[in-house]
């Protein structure tokens, strides 16, 4: 596998679950975004787990590794992911309100694995006022409970492209939104992505999200890659269709 940014090899197991996933090889490319989409017990989330090496936490049986720039991470160990996990690869979690300690200062959380530099200040001053927070002198006296929602969304948007990592996991981050500040929360992340030249894995049972969002999509089913390619020709409901989501879209005559 030549990319520098991937996963290989991949077979997932739970002990009461079987098999989960099971993945040849996905490779992602940076300053893009591709969504994963599936049902319920697709897999989704265990890859995003895989990507993050945060597999054996969870309890999974796991072999085969994910590739970033300083090397090869086995996702069914621990120890080495300490190199990357919070610098290579960051998380945008479903709920911006649980990503942070309530009663802490907001700003400290959101600088945790990054490195003081002028750099990253001037980075992060730009990307506070891109995003219409307050300057880092303010924020710095105010904890999570003292902002809103969407602020606190825009905050863990920050925390995650901050450091220019190789890859950001965006776990169903608009899940609590409604139609217009998903969109709005996807374009953000469109840009981020770009200007962060990170690579975004997004998962989603969305569609019509995905429709949205995505430079690519790959469709899950049992844990295998059943569709990969681009929006349009894959997310097109058509009779020979192989996904469950995109078949049951076409019955319900549903335009992406």
């Amino acid at each position: 596998m030549s990319a520098t940014l991937g996963l290989s090899q991949v077979r997932v197991d739970y002990p009461r679950s079987g098999c989960v996933l099971d993945l040849e090889a996905l490779e992602l490319e940076a300053g893009r975004i591709t969504v994963v989409a599936g049902p319920s017990g697709s897999g989704k989330s265990t890859l995003g787990h895989a990507f993050c090496g945060l597999l054996p936490f969870l309890g999974a049986h796991a072999r085969g590794e994910v590739i970033f720039a300083a090397g090869r991470f086995p996702i069914g160990t621990l120890r080495p992911w300490k190199q990357v996990r919070g610098r290579a690869v960051r998380w945008i979690p479903q709920d911006p309100a649980g990503a942070f300690t309530p009663t802490r200062p907001l700003l400290p959380q959101m600088l945790e694995g990054t490195t003081p530099s002028a750099e990253r200040q001037t980075r992060l001053d730009r990307l506070l006022q891109v995003l219409g927070l307050p300057a880092a002198g303010e924020l710095g006296g105010r904890c999570p409970f003292e902002l809103s929602g969407g602020m606190l969304q825009r905050a863990a948007l920050i925390s995650a492209f901050l450091p220019l990592p190789e890859l950001v996991v965006a776990d169903e981050p608009t899940s609590f939104l409604d139609p217009p500040r998903t969109l709005t929360l996807a374009r953000i992340v469109g840009a981020l992505s770009r200007d962060a030249g990170s690579a975004v894995l997004w998962i989603t049972h969305d569609l019509r999200l995905a429709a949205a969002v995505a430079d690519r999509v790959v469709l899950l089913e049992e844990g295998k890659i059943v569709e990969d390619g681009l929006p349009g020709p894959v997310l097109v409901p058509t009779g020979e269709s192989r996904h469950a989501l995109v078949r049951a879209s076409a019955r319900m005559a549903l335009p992406l």
